[in-house]
């Protein structure tokens, strides 16, 4: 479950950043401006959304982390739980 999770934030991420720099890019081009200001603003713009972009991707793998780090102690917690029952299971045996 956990790896479909990450798929979805992954897969909702990247629709996210390539819709939001589509978008910005037929604005600028659409707008009333010269060429050499147009590349500017689409240079200026592009910076910008690859900062975004590289900060929600750290989020992201923050996330991701964390919610490994769950199930990696509920599933040593459930091993410990298995191996007292086996001890308690074998002193009566």
């Amino acid at each position: 479950m956990s790896d479909n999770n990450s798929g979805q934030v992954g897969g909702l991420l990247t629709a996210f950043v390539v819709g939001a720099l589509a978008g910005a890019t037929i604005a600028l081009l659409y707008a009333p401006q010269s060429g050499e200001e147009t590349r500017k603003l689409i240079a200026a713009k592009g910076k910008e959304y690859k900062g975004k972009a590289h900060d929600a991707l750290e989020d992201a793998k923050d996330y991701i982390d964390g919610k490994k780090a769950e199930i990696y102690a509920a599933v040593e917690a459930g091993k410990e739980a298995m191996r007292e029952e086996r001890a308690k299971h074998q002193k009566h045996a």
